[in-house]
């Protein structure tokens, strides 16, 4: 039996208006104009303690505005946003142009942008016990890099009570950090890999947890995670006793002196639009600056643009 005209129409009215309403929701999506989509950020677990508690604040602010905020690391973060599985990426480095170009031929063209969100001094740790009280970045260098030129605390002058053979312990973040690539690539010569000897951890809590407790373990972690258990290294861009010392603060990070001082940045596809765009201006007022210091981030100054 042939299907009646009636319901041939109905069927056709159907299968448009279900397409209709299909598309309009996926282009609201991809322009941030959904306002009954949730916010999804993915990225830097530096930045992801912050974005807690500012989708938090921002939520008593528009409470019908959802915000969903994951770790799993800045390279993990940029690959979600060019896959379109994040509307914002957190990271602790920009992206390359290898990712710039993913994101153009995966996106239609769509470049990413990024907003600065706070400053951050990555500091080098030691256990407390440990009487080293400076290091270079040369001696960074030498510690992490292939080869373990320098592997032993002695190397440096020193000995660590509690450490028995006086074996240098380096802790490091997982490849997928942007911590762990903004530090390799500040004390590595380019293209230089750190060596496989190195203990890679998940997160910079851990770091510094296993610093406090090993007095033969050196690390790095951003600002936040930094505990009064553990010691913190002032930097030095080279060796030599005139060369200055800079410690990790405040004033040394803002005016870019301390040498491993950087940028924390959230990317979207192209200009932020719709809530993204509303939480990203809302991000640059007076009570998300007040909740990223009192998490011990440093807010952007407010004449600064660029990274």
């Amino acid at each position: 039996m042939k299907p009646s005209v009636s319901r041939c129409l109905s069927l056709l009215i159907w299968l448009l208006l279900a397409c209709g309403a299909a598309l309009p929701e996926a282009h609201a999506r991809e322009a941030g104009g959904d306002k009954s989509a949730p916010i999804r950020i993915k990225g830097s677990d530096t930045l992801t303690k912050a974005l807690r508690e500012l989708a938090k604040a921002f939520r008593e602010v528009a409470p019908e505005v959802v915000i969903e905020v994951t770790g799993g690391g800045s390279g993990n973060g940029i690959a979600a946003l060019v896959n379109s599985h994040a509307d914002i990426a957190a990271s602790s480095r920009l992206m390359r142009s290898r990712e710039f170009q993913i994101a153009a031929k995966k996106q239609a063209g769509a470049t990413p942008v990024f907003q600065v969100v706070a400053l951050d001094a990555v500091s080098v740790v030691v256990n407390p016990a440990n009487p080293l009280n400076g290091i270079s970045l040369q001696q960074l260098m030498e510690i992490y890099g292939k080869g373990e030129s320098t592997s032993r605390w002695s190397d440096l002058g020193v000995q660590v009570p509690g450490c028995q053979d006086q074996k240098i312990l380096p802790l490091s973040r997982k490849n997928n950090s942007g911590t762990y690539a903004f530090f390799r690539e500040t004390i590595l010569p380019k293209h230089d890999h750190f060596d496989h000897h190195m203990i890679s951890m998940d997160a910079s809590d851990e770091i510094v947890s296993m610093v406090a407790q090993m007095p033969c373990a050196i690390g790095y972690s951003g600002m936040p995670y930094i505990t009064g258990k553990v010691k913190t290294l002032c930097i030095s861009q080279s060796r030599g006793p005139k060369v200055p010392c800079v410690p990790p603060t405040v004033a040394s990070t803002l005016n870019k002196t301390y040498p491993l001082s950087r940028s924390l940045y959230l990317y979207t596809l192209g200009p932020p639009a719709g809530q993204s765009a509303r939480f990203l201006e809302w991000l640059k007022g007076p009570q998300a600056r007040e909740i990223l210091q009192r998490g011990g981030y440093i807010p952007v100054p407010q004449t600064a643009s660029s990274p």
